[in-house]
């Protein structure tokens, strides 16, 4: 049975707004005809409601794009600490499984045309610690055979991160579908202009598009803004450069 296709969203900082365009670029695919689905595999930081431990990332794509699946389905690992998943598992005494996710995914790629997987934090981020070693979010995405997204932001500071994480990727043989930059401002300066541009020249991807300062992430207001949404991301360049890597051209 043939697959979907899948990518992996990764940022240069926590709080970039991963969450953000994985549930937008999932509802913007499904707007366009594909069956599209999000894929959180682990998540620290969950919200206890009751007896319920909630993926906060899970609820926000389900808030604004009506999903055939449960918490489970969507999010293989959802742990409360709000540290890094290494010691999340630590203290909550969970095993994270790679292999687990990886049968999850394929689960998913098998019913639907698009899985958007969302990571946690950026590429050095450690999901496990044992006595083989520290198992990263980068291992995860070579295990998973997936290109990524790169999420950043226009301000201060984002040349070097977007950069750093650029090149640690290319070191890793991980391929780059290329970046978003969120965040934008509707006029930005001329500062944010040019690290745009500057992270372009420096690593040789494409800008995919940009998202605006979102102040409202009330499912209705977000809605509105697919229209919008479809012209700030070059999503033909996307699919095109995606399809590109799956057939080794890129």
């Amino acid at each position: 049975m043939k697959q979907g296709h899948a990518l992996f969203v990764t940022g240069t900082d926590t709080g970039v707004g991963k969450t953000m365009i994985t549930g937008c670029l999932t509802a913007l695919l499904a707007s366009c005809d594909y069956n599209a689905v999000p894929y959180k595999p682990v998540q620290s930081g969950g919200i206890r409601m009751g007896d319920t431990l909630v993926a906060e990332d899970v609820a926000f794509y389900q808030s604004i794009h009506p999903l055939p699946y449960g918490q489970d389905e969507l999010c293989t690992y959802c742990m409360e600490p709000a540290v890094s998943p290494h010691l999340a598992a630590q203290q909550t005494g969970v095993f994270i499984d790679p292999e687990c996710i990886v049968r999850q995914l394929q689960v998913l790629r098998k019913n639907h045309d698009f899985v958007v997987v969302e990571g946690a934090g950026g590429l050095a981020v450690p999901l496990y610690e044992s006595e083989q070693g520290i198992y990263m979010t980068d291992d995860l995405i070579t295990r998973l055979n997936l290109p990524i997204l790169l999420v950043t932001h226009p301000g201060l500071g984002t040349i070097n991160h977007t950069v750093l994480t650029a090149k640690y990727a290319q070191a890793r043989g991980i391929p780059i579908l290329g970046f978003i930059v969120n965040h934008m401002p509707q006029q930005p300066n001329s500062m944010e202009r040019d690290n745009v541009r500057m992270i372009s020249k420096l690593t040789g991807l494409p800008m995919l598009g940009s998202f605006p300062q979102v102040t409202d992430t009330v499912p209705e207001v977000l809605s509105l803004q697919l229209d919008e949404l479809r012209k700030q991301i070059n999503l033909e360049l996307l699919l095109e450069r995606l399809k590109q890597i799956e057939t080794g051209l890129l």
